[in-house]
């Protein structure tokens, strides 16, 4: 099980303020209060910063092939939680516990094998491991097996992720695929090597 020791909650509230404020300031930041890429020059309106961050994962959960195994999924998210919990990302400290919960009730998003970029990030893995957590495509749990996601949260009382401004973008942009994958080969080519 994981859970939050009461530094991280500070870091991640302290991180959490910060964007809220660019925000309420009407600040025009690359992310929070625009779009991307093309559009970084875009200002986003205030009701629609959700919608942004929402569109964000579904465009980018483009990813191909078999599903990770759970063990592997697992892995993934825990490793994403834990660079979500250094509070340097400006998630919420509510979207945090619920990734935690859903992490602890072993309620894991579909996420195919392939779509990394690798040293450029894990978008695709990241943005379909979102999706699940946002009640949207499939999701595995031990008690439900292949599910819809959103059924699969519900089965377990927990509630999909709504997200805010920026945390679109905190939850996918990482390598976190590409550093289990690694932690994974490294710890069987130990086992190998003995």
């Amino acid at each position: 099980k994981i859970s939050l020791t009461k530094e991280a909650e500070e870091k991640v509230k302290a991180s959490r303020d910060v964007i809220d404020q660019i925000v309420k300031e009407n600040r025009v930041v690359y992310g929070i209060t625009t779009g991307f890429g093309k559009f970084a020059r875009t200002v986003i309106e205030k009701d629609k910063l959700k919608e942004l961050q929402e569109n964000l994962i579904r465009s980018h959960a483009a990813g191909v092939g078999r599903a990770l195994t759970p063990q592997k999924t697992r892995m993934l998210l825990a490793l994403r939680i834990n660079v979500l919990a250094k509070g340097y990302s400006g998630v919420s400290p509510g979207t945090l516990r619920q990734l935690i919960d859903a992490f602890n009730a072993s309620c894991l998003s579909w996420v195919p094998e392939q779509g990394t970029v690798g040293a450029s990030g894990d978008l695709a893995p990241l943005s379909h491991l979102a999706l699940g957590m946002m009640g949207e495509g499939q999701m595995w749990s031990p008690a439900t097996g292949w599910g819809d996601a959103k059924y699969v949260l519900e089965s377990h009382n927990l509630t999909p992720i709504s997200l805010n401004a920026k945390e679109g973008l905190a939850l996918i942009n990482g390598t976190q695929l590409i550093t289990s994958i690694g932690a994974e080969a490294t710890e069987r080519a130990g086992i190998i090597a003995k």
